[in-house]
Formats: structure tokens, sequence, C-alpha cells
């Protein structure tokens, strides 16, 4: 019995890991296709700061330092 509940829960991962490879997909096919006209500025997951697209999210690369700099002051 517990046997088939692990395979079960296995089967559930990988569908659901299934999923999520169509959907990162799906969203790189969609960013591929925006012209990326706004930016903005914000910390990824390893608190650098990046430059995004303000309307895909993709990210563009490092801020120059001026970008940087201006995200950092307080607002205000």
């Amino acid at each position: 019995m517990e046997q088939d509940n692990r395979n079960s829960v296995l089967v559930d991962i990988n569908k659901i890991e299934n999923k999520l490879r169509e959907l990162e997909k799906e969203k790189e096919i969609i960013q591929q296709s925006c012209t990326h006209k706004e930016t903005v500025i914000n910390f990824n997951e390893t608190r650098s700061i990046k430059k995004y697209c303000k309307e895909c999210k993709r990210e563009l690369g490092y801020a120059n330092r001026e970008e940087g700099q201006d995200f950092l002051k307080p607002s205000g």
C-alpha cells in the first residue's frame, strides 16, 4: 500500500514537472515576440540589480551603474 502511494506521488510530481516545462516554453515564446519597449529595474533571485521588460517580465541583463543607483535611491 505504501509503495502505491509513493508511486502515485511520483506520477503526480512528474505531471506537474511536465506542465511546468510546457508553461516555461510557452512563456519563452511569448517573451521572444515582445518588443521590450519599456524596462524596469529590480532585484533578481540572487539580489543582483537587473533590467526587465515591463510588459513580459523577461530579464534583459544587468542594470548599468546609473540605473542601479536610481533604483537604490530612497523614494519620497
